[in-house]
């Protein structure tokens, strides 16, 4: 029987409130009741993951739990798995610790607990963080029993405060703060801290020796996010719904849209030790909400200015690279206060892993082998690329020139096009290697909003440098070359047979052969060759 079109309510961190709306949510609670299922005396959990993963709806799904509200969980796996006894609950979002500087963090985190010692009408006799947060704990425990802390978004007011000569004192604040989870454990049900990053320096790694981080353990890799298995399962009537309004889509087009939701959007790996990816679940929410268009809803994430000026600061660290590595070690001790002065990549990679700009692909000895996660992300470093390092404005009317001359056919003015965008891009922008030349061409064509654009798309007898879909039956195959000929670019695309992939009748391919030399720093000569089929 074909399930209900549910409303997806995209990003709603509330879990009531979907439930109550009758919105789709996505069943976690059987993840939820392994981690909340044992009793041991450790019992203080840290689950690290980038921004826009249900973070946030995982813990308010947790104060639901905690809070004995079982009607909510009506035909979900832990409605008849859990006893759904009540605790007291206090829930910090320390995303609303929005001070800059030290007094104006000190000021909020006072009155966050001051608020919530009110609520519980528990009687303060401090203005200090730690002692209102022991007062909380202790004065809970005595009148209710064990108690059950959430702190959502730890790192907020860290990172926010990461360049400000405040940052030091911040910290140690701050590290005050969650000692005290380590002397009230034993009056503590459950606690679950959620952040970006993960700072080896505050007292919840340092001195919290029985903290059970279960950020990359295999059985937790699930718990924010979307597996395939959930997508076919529980996106399957907005498939479905998307495919009657195509008209008659062959199989063949059914499957290459199924295989696109999974280039954008899946690919994150956040255990070393499964190979099972997630989807980002805000990205997939806005795409099927949105008709099913393959946007970037990646770029709209509120740590993107931080990474345009390490982009920007650091370029060569991003042109010239088919992938990443960094040591297994240093990706849980980056200094997030340096990031934007320092040249080190370990602690720039360490820093855009955590923060999902990069994933795990695999380990190599002791490093782990890093890449985009995706197309949505790849496009976004791309564009960073072509906007703060190549200083190019996607607006332009060169680029709006190019568009036309793809859809023409005119490849000499297209040529001709991309020679004058070389002329403009900086000395310095680190064009040392074939790559960088890749780099700066793709996410040129990136912004005209073709039907796709590839770069090293697989085929069985190698890789396409860049193909782009330009319309429908119309296709360019463009294979790039430094210091050597267009002839042999050409060649290559020929004697590889690149071109098979999209031979179908009615299509015209555009075969193109680019050398580049490395003394101009631009195109010095190209070739073409058209397969009408």
């Amino acid at each position: 029987m074909e399930r209900e079109l549910k409303p997806i309510s995209t990003g709603n961190p509330n879990f009531r409130s979907i439930i109550e709306n009758n919105n789709l949510y996505i069943d976690k609670t059987e993840r939820i009741h392994a981690l909340i299922a044992s009793k041991s005396i450790d019992n203080i959990f840290f689950l690290a993951r980038p921004r826009r993963f249900g973070k946030s709806l995982l813990v308010d799904t947790l104060e639901n739990i905690f809070s004995g509200r079982k009607d909510y969980f009506r035909n979900l796996y832990i409605y008849n798995h859990y006893d759904f006894r009540k605790y007291p609950v206090v829930h910090f979002d320390f995303s609303t610790i929005r001070g800059t500087g030290f007094r104006k963090v000190k000021e909020d985190l006072q009155n966050l607990l001051l608020e919530t010692a009110t609520r519980f009408e528990i009687p303060v006799n401090s203005t200090d963080a730690d002692v209102i947060f022991s007062s909380i704990i202790s004065g809970l425990y005595e009148r209710e029993g064990q108690v059950v802390v959430l702190i959502d978004e730890y790192d907020f007011p860290l990172l926010k405060n990461a360049r400000t000569e405040e940052f030091e004192d911040i910290k140690i604040h701050l590290a005050d703060f969650y000692a005290v989870l380590k002397t009230k454990q034993p009056c503590l049900r459950f606690c679950l801290i959620t952040g970006i990053t993960k700072f080896p320096q505050v007292s919840i790694f340092s001195q919290l020796n029985n903290l059970i981080d279960i950020s990359n353990k295999p059985e937790f890799v699930s718990l924010c996010g979307y597996t395939d298995d959930e997508i076919d399962y529980y996106f399957q009537p907005y498939i479905n719904n998307f495919f009657e309004s195509q008209g008659n889509m062959s199989e063949t087009d059914r499957q290459a849209f199924r295989e696109n939701i999974r280039k954008y959007y899946d690919g994150y790996r956040f255990s070393p030790y499964t190979d099972v990816t997630i989807y980002n679940p805000v990205s997939i929410g806005r795409f099927f909400d949105g008709g099913c268009n393959f946007e970037n809803f990646w770029v709209e994430t509120g740590a993107q200015s931080l990474v345009n000026e390490i982009v920007k600061n650091n370029p060569a660290l991003f042109m010239n690279s088919d992938s990443f590595s960094v040591p297994i070690s240093a990706t849980s001790r980056f200094e997030v206060s340096r990031i934007l002065t320092s040249k080190e990549s370990n602690n720039i990679y360490s820093y855009l892993l955590q923060t999902g700009y990069l994933t795990i692909k695999g380990i190599d000895g002791g490093r782990y082998i890093l890449d985009y996660p995706n197309l949505e992300v790849k496009n976004t470093m791309e564009t960073v690329l072509l906007n703060d390092v190549y200083g190019l404005d996607i607006y332009s009317d060169d680029l709006t020139a190019l568009r036309l001359y793809f859809m023409q056919e005119d490849t000499a003015s297209l040529i001709s096009t991309i020679k004058h965008l070389y002329v403009g891009f900086p000395y310095d922008m680190g064009l040392e290697k074939e790559r960088g030349y890749q780099i700066a061409f793709a996410a040129t064509l990136k912004t005209l909003g073709f039907e796709k654009v590839e770069t090293e798309e697989k085929t069985n007898n190698g890789r396409i440098d860049i193909s782009v879909h330009v319309k429908a039956n119309l296709y360019y195959i463009i294979e790039l070359k430094l210091d050597e000929t267009a002839e042999d670019a050409i060649e290559q695309i020929k004697k590889k047979k690149y071109f098979e992939k999209y031979e179908k009748k009615g299509n015209t391919i555009h075969l193109v052969g680019i050398n580049f030399s490395s003394k101009e720093r631009n195109i010095s000569d190209w070739k073409e060759e058209v397969v009408l089929l």
